[in-house]
């Protein structure tokens, strides 16, 4: 029994360390100001990447830096493929329906919700990190102006905050913008995060159809490239003969 005693204080002592060291590393969120400058600030970095060039990109296939998770994008209709391990779905991104394979075989009922729950859920995740920054003015953000601390080592501090979309609706994110009003990194306030204001990087800037992409990153001092980044003007440029895309 003591042995059983001592186990639990440990436990409890281990889970308050924790508890205290995520604390410590946390930065509280800046309030910010919202208004026309911030929204001003918000088109600068838009224009600096060149939004209307990615805007008329009609294909985006990459695939995410950890998990093999693979995309490809017909912005135009705004349908996925989405694929991981033995899995594929394509989705509907506007709806969130579309069709499920497990080894090529088309699945129905609660199994393939469940996949198609997961690759919505991936897709919200993983091409957040590859085309946020031209995510600022979506439906449910608000926008806001923050003065940087010195060590951010940015120009301008650029907070967005999603009130709604994907599946982590109150996340914010703080852009950090160099003298050309091109992203460094950002701080995220996130639900999934146990760290709040933790930084990652944004760096490898590549020409895309005109617009800018970030390709690599850098998280708790680990970096990480996106695999597979190319646009295509027709599916066909991704080795297709008819359409994937049909739901």
């Amino acid at each position: 029994m003591k042995l059983i005693k001592y186990i639990l204080i440990l436990l409890l002592l281990l889970a308050v360390a924790a508890f205290v060291a995520v604390k410590v590393a946390s930065e509280d969120k800046p309030a910010g100001e919202s208004g026309n400058k911030a929204d001003a600030l918000a088109q600068n970095m838009l224009q600096a990447l060149d939004k209307e060039a990615f805007d008329s990109i009609p294909y985006l296939q990459f695939e995410f830096f950890r998990g093999g998770h693979k995309y490809l994008w017909d912005k135009k209709k705004n349908h996925a493929i989405i694929e991981w391990e033995n899995n594929k779905v394509i989705m509907n991104l506007n709806t969130v329906s579309g069709k499920i394979y497990v080894d090529n075989v088309l699945q129905e009922g609660e199994e393939a919700e469940k996949i198609k729950s997961k690759a919505w859920s991936y897709w919200c995740n993983d091409s957040f990190w590859m085309i946020a920054p031209f995510k600022v003015f979506d439906k449910g953000t608000t926008r806001k102006i923050v003065e940087l601390d010195a060590e951010d080592n940015g120009k301008y501090g650029l907070m967005i905050e999603y009130e709604s979309g994907g599946v982590t609706p109150g996340d914010s994110y703080l852009w950090i913008l160099d003298d050309n009003y091109i992203p460094t990194g950002w701080k995220m306030w996130t639900q999934i995060l146990p760290v709040q204001g933790l930084y990652a990087g944004w760096s490898g800037w590549k020409d895309f159809g005109g617009s800018k992409l970030s390709i690599d990153h850098t998280l708790v001092g680990k970096e990480a490239s996106m695999k597979n980044v190319a646009i295509g003007n027709s599916f066909s440029d991704f080795g297709y003969s008819t359409d994937p895309f049909n739901i």
